[in-house]
């Protein structure tokens, strides 16, 4: 907790540097899946789904790596059975509308929310079929200090870090967070980053 909060406030200040270099998307994954082999006590389990020939590309592994971090533990957190599943691959780019300006901030879709034309994107998704996001508070849900306001939700704990710390370290990856979530059906998160090579 403590942790997030000083990571926000230096997102906020803007005092993070970019640190871009070659990354080994399949070490990285590798890396993060040992991370979470510990059992954990709850009637789930934790699936990983990516390629075994993923490229290397030219990211901040850091900054990646508490991207996953934040979107695994809050799938976890939020799931108390079924499972969590962690995929990665490498997408074309198109001209398309991100799904994420609508719900992220309450935004309707303008000629800068759009991903660019051509080139290539890793994609991540965390998906789980935990309690799910009502729709009416999508838009708030990547907002600091907020979190989806049910009884449900309230029964988790934290304090509304980790979402807004995901969607300001993927923007400064130049990449998109997208959610798409039903209640009692579960969310997936996909972050989409440009492919540098």
């Amino acid at each position: 907790m403590i942790s997030n909060i000083l990571q926000a406030t230096a997102l906020e200040t803007e005092k993070i540097n970019v640190d871009m270099h070659e990354v080994s998307l399949g070490d990285f994954l590798s890396n993060l899946k040992a991370a979470y082999e510990s059992p954990i006590n709850k009637d789930f389990t934790l699936e990983w789904d990516y390629p075994a020939d993923l490229p290397v590309v030219k990211a901040d592994s850091a900054k990646l790596k508490l991207i996953m971090q934040n979107l695994i533990d809050n799938a976890i957190k939020f799931t108390g059975k079924g499972n969590v599943t962690v995929s990665a691959r490498i997408t074309e780019g198109s001209k398309q509308k991100a799904e994420s300006s609508k719900q992220t901030a309450g935004e309707l879709p303008t000629a800068s929310r759009l991903l660019p034309t051509g080139g290539k994107w890793v994609e991540f998704k965390v998906a789980d079929t935990g309690v799910g996001i009502s729709k009416e508070h999508l838009p708030i849900i990547f907002e600091r200090f907020r979190q989806a306001d049910s009884s449900e939700t309230r029964l988790f704990g934290g304090v509304g870090m980790g979402l807004y710390i995901v969607k300001k370290l993927t923007e400064l990856l130049r990449g998109k967070v997208e959610v798409k979530s039903e209640p009692g059906e579960g969310s997936t998160f996909t972050v989409r980053i440009p492919w540098e090579s």
